[in-house]
């Protein structure tokens, strides 16, 4: 991903949002009549291992 792409996501799909390490992201979410379900929140430790495995690609 690059600054000012747009990623839609299928309904039903489960993803996430986040920033990098080094940059903040802004992404508006347009909710249905459906309640969010919110998965589990990612901790630093496992956001930073993460990021270090897909530096390596």
């Amino acid at each position: 991903m690059k600054a000012g792409d747009v990623i839609q996501c299928a309904k039903d799909t489960e993803h996430w949002h986040a920033s990098s390490k080094y940059h903040d992201v802004t992404y508006l979410a347009i909710y249905g009549e459906q309640p969010t379900v919110w998965t589990e929140v990612l901790t630093r430790d496992a956001y930073d291992e993460v990021a270090e495995q897909l530096s390596k690609n």
